[in-house]
């Protein structure tokens, strides 16, 4: 098997299974480490010897698939030696909280508690003062008619 005929495999097994960009992303990471490995002084055939099967590899990456609709394919277009960063420029993250795990359910019930808490704590301490003022103000509202 050659290089075009390992390609040629991945790609049909992959294709219809999985979206066209992962499975067009897949493809060019391998084509791209095969010409790396080439180009280092491998032979081609060691290389794809050492991959292994493309119907192998296939099933191993539509079994580890997790599609969310917001994947960014051009992320891992070529395979490179050295270790890149890849974090947006300008410095700005936002942070989202997402509820899909139960901890992080309790910890928003637990933390909606704790502000139920303190707001009726608060309640119940300024309720008093306003009702004091308020029996003064109709005092002296009273004394101010009877003038």
């Amino acid at each position: 098997m050659n290089r075009t005929e390992f390609l040629d495999t991945l790609r049909s097994q992959l294709s219809g299974q999985m979206h066209e960009g992962k499975v067009a992303a897949h493809v060019r990471y391998y084509e791209d480490y095969i010409q790396s490995q080439v180009r280092s002084g491998r032979d081609e055939q060691q290389v794809l010897a050492e991959l292994g099967d493309p119907r192998l590899i296939a099933r191993t990456l539509l079994d580890t698939d997790v599609d969310d609709g917001q994947a960014d394919y051009a992320e891992y277009s070529t395979y490179s030696d050295e270790t890149e960063d890849t974090q947006s420029s300008g410095g700005k993250h936002a942070h989202v909280w997402r509820f899909d795990t139960w901890y992080s359910k309790l910890l928003g019930v637990v933390g909606l508690l704790i502000i139920v808490f303190l707001l009726f704590h608060i309640l119940v301490a300024v309720i008093p003062f306003f009702a004091v003022l308020a029996v003064i103000l109709f005092i002296l509202s009273l004394i101010k008619n009877r003038n």
